[in-house]
């Protein structure tokens, strides 16, 4: 009976063990990009929940290419989103043209940014909460997105090395079309300093659709 005890035992903890250990796919896939309506490139990307020194981590990483230009960022964050490590490398023609890495401690963040004009260091406060998201890496707005509408989210924005506040706003539902498939989304608006605006469309699963930046005249259309 001891032994079936142990046998049985033995058995959960290595089952919790295993399940402790997988890494799992929060979504993963590829954009289409496109600027004032012309086809321009493609991001491919993946978020992950993996296991970490300190717990679980996500994990997201992409590839984003445009012509010659070639960016490939990416982040290690806690299950809240808060980004532990960042990396950016940013190649032209083959030839990197700038690399950037950060690295959050307690609530302080350093970063490095290296280009072909020199390098800067900054190092500052990162509130409980802050998210990551790049302002041209589209897959980076589902950090903000999973928020929830009416929430106010402190975003670092590691190409310009600053935090930036934004407000998630519910605009209401959307049916999507896009070649020949049809998606119930929900549509977001991420309000940022200064009038900024981008806007999401999201699955009932959570995943980004569509995503527009105005600013960079840029649209992101999921394959």
């Amino acid at each position: 009976m001891l032994r079936l005890a142990f046998l049985v035992s033995t058995i959960v903890t290595l089952t919790a063990t295993s399940a402790a250990a997988q890494v799992v796919s929060l979504d993963e896939g590829s954009f289409t990009l496109y600027r004032d309506g012309e086809r321009i490139g493609r991001e491919d990307f993946s978020i992950r929940s993996a296991p970490g020194a300190d717990g679980r981590m996500l994990v997201a990483q992409a590839t984003q290419a445009i012509g010659q230009r070639r960016t490939a960022p990416g982040v290690n964050a806690d299950t809240n989103g808060f980004p532990v490590r960042y990396q950016r490398e940013v190649r032209e023609a083959g030839q990197v043209v700038e690399s950037y890495s950060g690295q959050a401690s307690r609530n302080r963040y350093a970063s490095l940014l290296r280009q072909a004009d020199g390098e800067s260091a900054r190092e500052f406060r990162l509130t409980a909460g802050t998210v990551v998201a790049d302002d041209d890496i589209v897959h980076q707005l589902w950090f903000i997105a999973r928020r929830g509408a009416g929430a106010t989210v402190p975003v670092l924005v590691p190409q310009r090395n600053v935090v930036e506040s934004v407000r998630v706003e519910r605009v209401g539902a959307e049916r999507l079309s896009i070649d020949l498939r049809q998606f119930e989304t929900v549509r977001l608006a991420l309000h940022g300093p200064g009038g900024s605006l981008r806007e999401l469309w999201i699955s009932p699963d959570g995943r980004v659709i569509k995503a527009s930046i105005p600013a960079l005249h840029l649209t992101a259309l999921r394959d």
